[in-house]
């Protein structure tokens, strides 16, 4: 995965041509909502590839419910192939008996499956919890 090496940190998505193209982002598109969300908090872009985009956070910002929320308008497939797919996984789980992983346990405390929105909280645990994000598009 190709990383940064120059002082432009959005070289790396130049160099990969990152895209959304399924979901009609480009190159500019991307590092438009990025330099959106330097004005949030503050965070490093740690690597890209053409359908992916690595970020680690210093600090998160103020407001997480609207930034999961603007994170799942811009790169859906986190929630939709991502964090709302972790109740039926869950019920999987339970089903056969398997046993859920103590990290997961705690990250799913108290969510109500039964919300239709309950990626978008599961997602913003997990950015406060590990700080660090991949977007992808595919």
């Amino acid at each position: 995965m190709p990383t940064p090496k120059s002082n432009d940190e959005y070289a790396v998505l130049r160099e990969s041509e990152t895209n959304g193209a399924n979901y009609d982002l480009d190159t500019p598109d991307i590092i438009a909502r990025l330099k959106q969300w330097k004005t949030l908090c503050s965070f490093r872009i740690m690597g890209a590839e053409s359908d992916t985009v690595d970020i680690e956070f210093e600090t998160l910002p103020k407001e997480m419910d609207a930034f999961v929320k603007d994170l799942y308008d811009f790169c859906p497939d986190l929630v939709d192939q991502g964090t709302g797919c972790v109740g039926e996984m869950v019920e999987m789980a339970q089903e056969t008996g398997e046993e859920i992983p103590a990290k997961l346990q705690e990250l799913i405390k108290g969510v109500d499956f039964t919300d239709e929105n309950y990626g978008l909280e599961i997602l913003k645990r997990e950015l406060q919890r590990d700080r660090t994000l991949k977007l992808w598009w595919d």
